[in-house]
């Protein structure tokens, strides 16, 4: 896949001295040099590997270009679309993250660590403000500088709103915040994983020392249950205000300008530091089993999806209806599957069509497509393709393949649209091409 990469931008007739600086889940990062009529500048090119989403990168792209008004932002200055990629031109600010600078240089000093705060605060702040937040916040995401730091890693950017968005959990989950396990994410969660990455800086470790070898259920118990490792390793006005941003319970954090207070007092609430801190570092031998039996969603719906899988339908529906009842979209979508295929309850159109309804008006592209399947085919209600085309183009521009090819043969043979062959083509071919493609990014 590298070697593609590299083989695309060498096409790129203004590009050259391609080096590649970053491999994440979602795109691999090169600094090269583009020539323009009158000079020659450093450009880091950011490609997205996977273009089949073409709703989040266009989001993206969107708060990109708002962010350039900002001075605490890297400058984005264009996107191509190239064979099966995008490509993200930024100016060159960099190319060190946080976890290359430790790495090379060691952890952080107080006062340091104090203008990283500073730098993340005013960002975040930015995008706060639009109802955004970064939802990726960790040392591999933040530029490293000495007069300022950047963050940078904005693809899993949303909008401040529980949905299909917040209930799938992506990145890098050792710097997820523990609301995630119940498809929440705001604000705070932006705060809580920052939190993390100050204990990072100061220290060169994880705040509870995960490895990303770590499987993805021992991640998660951690930010649920783990204390703060090694405490006292942390001066004493970072180790309350880092206790302070990691709480478990999002209304217990500070907010941006709580943090931006203490920048200039370096106080905490007297709770805080009244706190009784007890040593959690241990593992249960199944932590997404017992984080079901307290009562997280997404441990639920994966048990839920266990027993469907091993044929056990009657627990599985118990435990989806128990996570609809909560809104949680993935629950409602595999809940309305069963009601339409009648097993193992009564079937019924209505209720199926119901359920997906609810998870689509959460952004759900699985329920879109499904709920577009029985307008398409008058199940439980009247032929309509129309609007069977929009539930297909929402779930297409969101990623879903089926829904993709289910697009592509509407404008194929003119139906619920006008006939356009050019279009059907473009969205048979994504599909076709992301059907064997194993490089899809982590998505829990």
């Amino acid at each position: 896949m590298t070697d593609d990469i590299v083989s695309v931008l060498e096409k790129q007739s203004d590009l050259n001295s391609i080096q590649k600086i970053g491999l994440g889940s979602h795109a691999t990062v090169y600094k090269v040099k583009q020539r323009f009529e009158d000079k020659t500048n450093k450009q880091i090119v950011r490609v997205i590997r996977n273009i089949k989403n073409y709703f989040a990168i266009k989001r993206e792209k969107d708060l990109l270009v708002y962010l350039n008004q900002f001075p605490e932002f890297a400058r984005f200055n264009e996107m191509r679309k190239v064979e099966f990629y995008y490509l993200q031109f930024f100016d060159y600010s960099g190319q060190k993250n946080l976890t290359q600078y430790v790495k090379k240089k060691g952890s952080l000093s107080p006062a340091k660590t104090k203008k990283l705060l500073a730098s993340m605060l005013s960002i975040l702040k930015r995008v706060h403000n639009v109802a955004f937040i970064h939802g990726a916040v960790s040392p591999d995401n933040i530029i490293f500088g000495k007069k300022r730091s950047l963050l940078v890693g904005w693809s899993q950017a949303i909008p401040v709103l529980s949905s299909f968005d917040t209930e799938t959990i992506t990145g890098d989950l050792r710097y997820c915040s523990p609301e995630r396990l119940n498809g929440q994410m705001d604000e705070k969660g932006d705060i809580y994983a920052l939190g993390c990455t100050l204990y990072f800086a100061l220290t060169g470790k994880h705040i509870y020392f995960l490895k990303k070898s770590d499987n993805c259920a021992r991640q998660l118990w951690a930010h649920a249950h783990h204390s703060i490792r090694k405490l006292n390793r942390l001066p004493i006005f970072w180790r309350y205000l880092i206790i302070w941003m990691t709480q478990k319970k999002p209304e217990k954090r500070p907010n941006l300008k709580e943090l931006a207070l203490w920048l200039k007092e370096e106080t905490v609430p007297d709770w805080i530091r009244k706190l009784s801190l007890k040593t959690e570092k241990s593992f249960p031998k199944d932590p997404l089993i017992l984080l079901a039996d307290e009562h997280y969603l997404y441990p639920i719906f994966k048990q839920a999806e266990d027993y469907e899988t091993t044929g056990d339908l009657e627990n599985a529906f118990n435990l989806y209806e128990n996570c609809a009842f909560r809104g949680y979209s993935r629950a409602e979508n595999n809940l309305g599957l069963m009601y339409e295929n009648g097993s193992p309850v009564r079937k019924s159109y209505a209720m199926a069509s119901n359920m997906y309804e609810q998870a689509y008006q959460k952004g759900n592209p699985f329920a879109a497509y499904n709920l577009g399947r029985l307008f398409e085919k008058g199940l439980g209600m009247p032929i309509n393709l129309e609007q069977a085309f929009k539930l297909y183009e929402f779930a297409s521009l969101r990623g879903h393949l089926k829904a993709q090819n289910a697009l592509a043969k509407m404008y194929q043979h003119g139906k619920g649209i006008t006939q356009n062959l050019k279009k059907a083509r473009y969205w048979s071919t994504l599909a076709t091409y992301y059907s064997n493609d194993s490089d899809l990014g982590a998505c829990l």
